[in-house]
């Protein structure tokens, strides 16, 4: 093999040892790398497929490494023994760096090597590429003993909605007959599925928020009706009167114009008649209420009519009202808070004892047996075999790892250093989100721990546009863009053949990124979280509208050619979201599926 050109790869020469952390974010070449990483380990360490461990989050994503590093080993086998071409792609010039490096080590030939590389894609199959789940299995089972495991396992149930949904049941239907907790389990839920949905998060091994109060407010039920009730005899008395002296403040240019109107003024009085004819201090009335206490309308009374605020009896009584409502917002929202831990506890006695009496396990119980088994007497016995197993370990999508996960491969694999390494890769803007259970305390704890390994600095996905909106997007948002400034947004280079070009409107590049603010309500507060919806789902219709329209005049290009519907996806966070977009496009006659039942629009 003749000398390979010179190749500009930090992970060409990172020492393959230690406890390092790779930050990689989205479309970085993060399966480039880990194909690179394990490429190395076999060629200049020697190591079997056996003796790395790759852990990533799903199963798709194990099939997808698996291919990749099958596809960079058998490169490396065809390219061991032959001279380099002209027009090698990226990945054979890096992977020839490689394979010189080593050969010119004396150690072994060429076809010695490509013998080796072989062999090592044929046993990809075999490779310890596993989910977390698949991994804590391996080890329960193989090291039963060490981990004081039975060999006969409890059945695994891979899906536990069902499981769930039975629990949910019977705790909604043991809190909701007892009047006491029906509110606060309703301050938490609104039906059995919405706790059903959260269950496996508020059984899980993590911190639960918020915390238990320290210690419990006075019910403020009784102080409540009472205000109500005051409230209801002054409306009766002086609410006529009160109303027409907010009219004539507001005919005579008293108060603010834009915080001060009739057209929620009038209803909201016809509301408070009504309800004091029959008060019910249950009810729910609008809440701007509140401006109407002598404090709200002198703080909106304009300069040059100071001193004609209008007075009325009623705004004492008004004011009352308003903070014994919110002293029982804040006593119901308690009793809810000391209701969720009580549902967490009875929820996992529950799950423990249906786990013991039925003889089954979830894949959290697999994470549990793991950690539970190094705690143990045998605990260290376990870890140094594990340390011997695999020589190698490396954590992909580490962003997604709990406290339990990391615990776990900081004792095998990081402690005591030296004998063996642990290489992580995640993203920690993503880490923020907790998607997954996922904590962004033990990410930063990692990176306190981990060695620096060289950031991933070229986007290969992106148009270099999309990537410099994204840059001032994230400098305009400061420290704060992530809510801690020990996670930064650190700008990436384009490292494709992408072109701006590659998406034309009218013949010039498209914009990369479009912000849509929506508008405020009158009084300038923002728009309520339905509203909000429903006005971003209506901007999103109007673009794919737009889009497609000028696609249909052929002023919308993409590589070349006409945009077509396919080329258009739209991200959502749930069911229901995905829904209403979808019915929001189909009345605007654009048909729209779903990428799948579970998969894109369950996230």
């Amino acid at each position: 093999m003749n000398a390979a050109a010179p190749v500009a790869d930090p992970y060409l020469d990172l020492p393959l040892d230690g406890l390092r952390l790779i930050e990689a974010s989205a479309g970085t070449g993060k399966t480039f790398t880990l194909a690179t990483l394990f490429t190395r380990l076999v060629v200049e360490q020697g190591l079997r497929m056996g003796q790395i461990l790759a852990v990533t989050f799903t199963d798709a994503a194990t099939q997808e490494l698996r291919k990749r590093i099958r596809e960079r080993l058998d490169l490396a086998a065809r390219l061991a023994d032959t001279a380099p071409a002209e027009g090698d792609s990226p990945e054979a010039v890096l992977t020839r760096a490689i394979l010189h490096r080593h050969l010119q080590q004396g150690a072994e030939s060429a076809a010695q090597l490509a013998r080796r590389l072989r062999i090592a894609a044929e046993e990809t199959d075999l490779a310890a590429i596993f989910t977390i789940h698949g991994f804590c299995t391996r080890v329960l089972g193989e090291h039963a003993l060490e981990s004081g495991h039975s060999f006969a396992a409890p059945e695994l149930l891979t899906n536990t909605r069902q499981l769930h949904a039975g629990l949910a049941a019977d705790l909604w239907r043991l809190h909701a007959g007892r009047g006491e907790s029906l509110e606060a389990l309703l301050g938490l839920w609104k039906t059995p599925e919405a706790l059903a949905a959260d269950l496996p998060v508020l059984v899980a091994d993590l911190p639960l928020l918020p915390a238990l109060p320290p210690a419990p407010l006075e019910e403020a039920r009784p102080l409540r009706d009472a205000a109500a009730r005051r409230l209801a005899e002054g409306l009766a008395t002086h609410g006529e009167a009160y109303l027409q002296q907010l009219r004539a403040a507001l005919e005579g240019g008293v108060l603010n114009k834009a915080s001060y109107k009739a057209d929620w003024i009038e209803p909201l009085f016809q509301q408070l008649l009504h309800w004091a004819r029959h008060p019910d201090p249950a009810a729910a009335l609008d809440e701007r209420l509140e401006r109407l206490t002598l404090e709200a309308l002198t703080a909106k009374t304009l300069k040059a009519r100071a001193g004609s605020t209008p007075v009325s009896p009623l705004q004492p009584l008004i004011a009352d009202y308003v903070q014994a409502l919110a002293r029982f917002h804040a006593w119901r929202r308690q009793q809810s808070i000391v209701l969720l831990h009580q549902l967490r506890d009875e929820a996992r006695q529950r799950l423990a004892r249906h786990k013991l009496q039925y003889r089954v396990q979830t894949y959290d119980d697999l994470i549990d047996g793991v950690h539970a088994a190094l705690d143990g007497e045998g605990g260290a016995t376990l870890a140094a075999r594990l340390r011997a197993q695999y020589r190698f370990a490396l954590v992909d999508e580490f962003q997604d790892t709990d406290p339990r996960q990391w615990d776990i491969f900081r004792r095998v694999f990081a402690e005591p250093a030296g004998d063996a390494a642990l290489f992580l890769i995640g993203d920690p803007k993503q880490a923020i989100y907790g998607f997954r259970g996922g904590d962004v305390h033990t990410y930063l704890q990692a990176r306190e721990r981990a060695a620096e390994a060289p950031r991933l600095a070229h986007n290969f996905r992106s148009r270099p546009a999309l990537l410099r909106a994204i840059d001032a997007l994230y400098a305009n948002a400061g420290e704060q863009a992530f809510l801690d400034p020990r996670i930064r947004f650190e700008p990436v280079q384009p490292g494709s053949k992408r072109s701006d070009a590659d998406y034309l409107l009218d013949g010039v590049p498209a914009p990369a990124l479009t912000l849509h603010l929506i508008d405020a309500d009158d009084e300038g507060k923002p728009l309520k979280a339905d509203d909000s919806r429903h006005a971003a789902t209506l901007a999103c219709v109007a673009d794919i509208h737009r889009v497609l329209s000028a696609a249909r005049q052929d002023r919308a290009r993409v590589d070349g050619r006409p945009l077509r519907p396919g080329d258009i996806a739209v991200l959502v966070r749930s069911h229901r979201e995905a829904t209403r977009i979808q019915q929001a496009l189909a009345a605007a006659a654009i048909p729209a599926v779903a990428a799948g039942r579970h998969s894109l629009f369950s996230t």
